[in-house]
């Protein structure tokens, strides 16, 4: 099975009105990275990379109490706090190296930004519905 099909099929097994919420919850969250990338490379000349990560830092930070409490209706515990860690440690170091490879590649950063939201979107939902807030 190709792993296109073992996401399709993880993703059928989410109830709809779930994948709503994380898309708009995403959506509002990556409204905050493009405006705050905008910002900081555009007006204030920072890094691309330093400004990638840092902008990406804060927004796992705030993902984690917002999906918790409006997306997955749990309580907070440590060990979803580790999982959750675990799993955006993950998924940091595979946005970066999307993000670099696409500055490599000569990309302009705001679509190297959209390119790895493409990709790691999905997987982040299931994870997260999985592993990270499964009781």
């Amino acid at each position: 099975m190709s792993t296109m099909n073992v996401i399709k099929e993880l993703l059928s097994q989410i109830s709809k009105k779930l994948v709503s919420k994380y898309i708009l919850i995403s959506l509002l969250s990556y409204i905050y990275v493009f405006i705050s990338l905008y910002v900081l490379v555009d007006i204030f000349s920072f890094n691309k990379k330093i400004s990638f990560i840092v902008v990406y830092a804060i927004a796992y930070i705030l993902l984690y109490g917002v999906q918790l409490k409006f997306l997955f209706s749990k309580r907070h515990d440590n060990y979803k706090l580790i999982k959750y860690c675990c799993s955006i440690l993950f998924f940091y170091i595979c946005a970066n190296m999307l993000y670099n490879l696409g500055l490599y590649l000569e990309i302009n950063y705001i679509v190297s930004t959209a390119i790895t939201i493409v990709i790691l979107m999905p997987l982040r939902l299931i994870m997260y519905t999985f592993f990270v807030y499964k009781d």
